[in-house]
């Protein structure tokens, strides 16, 4: 169609969140109802070899002409690649996303964005200076689900947010992790306050779908806010530690926010996370509540990916059961539900804007904020070279 364009994709990365992104990337747009942009996979690289790449594209069922590389640096460089999606470990995000800005790509990157506030601030400012599109790739934001609900939210349907529960917890029984595990692993910034990629990983060699955990519950406490810059006055957290690594195994965050207007009440908010507790133990409780003065969203399912919402609305009185209805099969298409990401990336560059305002930066920067506050007052410090704000860096863990 007329005004249609496509974007030409690189992965970083070959574990299991850049095998279901490539997937998704190969599903004909149409079967989600988008018409207005396409996708092309133009090339994987592999951090160990070429031969691990070209593993990766026969396993994604990749087109013939997608290339595989056996190094980062070759990919960033291509003429054919416009974005460079990162899929490697939060710990690497910071040096593999500046290596992207750097060779002039546009960059998707996966949360956490980065380990720390200060180095979000930095890719920030290179994206503006180079003039490229960035976007931590919180997919939950742009799947029907959290359309939806932000949707329910702008149009008043539970009045004003008052509080917000988002528990996003792993349940692991037993938790117990190797101590060179990635999920527990402080080189690669393991635990579960940072952690989702590595738990995707581990997941995945378990036989378990998908991912998790802190970032999430963070990130849904501000999309219930519905404004990326306001930020939490008070901020009061218990953490944890696993003992083998030292790094978190459980995660509580207390949060108050202003007030939305000047009359309206502040709102109290608690995200939680934890390899060892489960946010759900009979599969039939929400994993996120947003309440409001006239009634509250719930969320079910991984909070990664919903799998049903339920809206219920309150009459006035004290004490009176609310009114439900439910909205589920929100993925269509047969998708993991990363695509959604994928085609806001794909507007934004046609349009010129170098951030989205669907996941805009001062909203990952809030996150990262949040996390480094509650990092600082637990203890929780992570190796020089990952937490550091010099490019470029040798980091020597190894991926894939």
């Amino acid at each position: 169609m007329e005004g249609k364009s496509c974007l030409r994709w690189g992965i970083l990365a070959t574990g299991r969140i850049a095998e279901n992104f490539a997937k998704d990337l190969l599903i004909d747009p149409t079967t989600r109802e988008v018409t207005d942009v396409a996708h092309a996979l133009i090339g994987v690289a592999s951090s160990r070899s070429e031969e691990a790449a070209s593993a990766f594209l026969d396993k994604v069922h990749a087109p013939s002409s997608c290339r595989a590389y056996g190094n980062y640096g070759d990919l960033v460089n291509s003429s054919e690649i416009d974005i460079v999606y990162i899929a490697t470990p939060h710990s690497h995000h910071f040096q593999n996303a500046m290596l992207a800005l750097e060779a002039g790509k546009h960059v998707l990157c996966e949360k956490a964005l980065t380990v720390n506030a200060q180095q979000a601030k930095k890719l920030f400012v290179t994206a503006v200076q180079k003039q490229l599109f960035l976007m931590e790739g919180l997919w939950t934001r742009f799947q029907p689900a959290g359309v939806q609900v932000r949707r329910l939210l702008r149009d008043g349907t539970i009045g004003v947010v008052t509080r917000i529960f988002a528990d996003n917890s792993l349940g692991m029984n037993p938790c117990n992790f190797p101590a060179d595990d990635r999920m527990v692993k402080k080189e690669l910034a393991g635990g579960a306050l940072l952690d989702c990629r590595h738990a995707s990983s581990w997941l995945s060699r378990n036989h378990t779908d998908k991912k998790a955990v802190g970032v999430y519950s963070i990130h849904w406490v501000l999309q219930a806010l519905q404004n990326e810059n306001r930020r939490p006055t008070e901020i009061y957290s218990i953490m944890s530690k696993y003992p083998a690594t030292g790094v978190d195994e459980t995660t509580t965050i207390m949060m108050k926010f202003p007030a939305a207007t000047g009359d309206g009440p502040e709102v109290h908010a608690i995200a939680a996370a934890s390899l060892r507790a489960a946010t759900n133990s009979d599969g039939k409780g929400p994993a996120v509540r947003i309440q409001g003065d006239r009634g509250e969203i719930q969320i079910f399912g991984w909070p990664w990916c919903p799998s049903k919402l339920r809206v219920v609305q309150r009459e006035q009185g004290f004490g009176n059961v609310g009114v439900a209805r439910e909205l589920t099969n929100l993925i269509p298409g047969g998708a993991h539900g990363l695509c959604f990401e994928a085609d806001e990336a794909a507007r934004c560059i046609r349009e010129g804007r170098l951030q989205s305002a669907e996941m805009p930066w001062a909203e990952s920067l809030v996150v990262m904020e949040i996390m480094d506050a509650v990092r600082k007052e637990m203890g929780l410090s992570f190796p020089d070279e990952i937490e550091s704000l010099a490019y470029p860096v040798e980091l020597h863990s190894k991926l894939n």
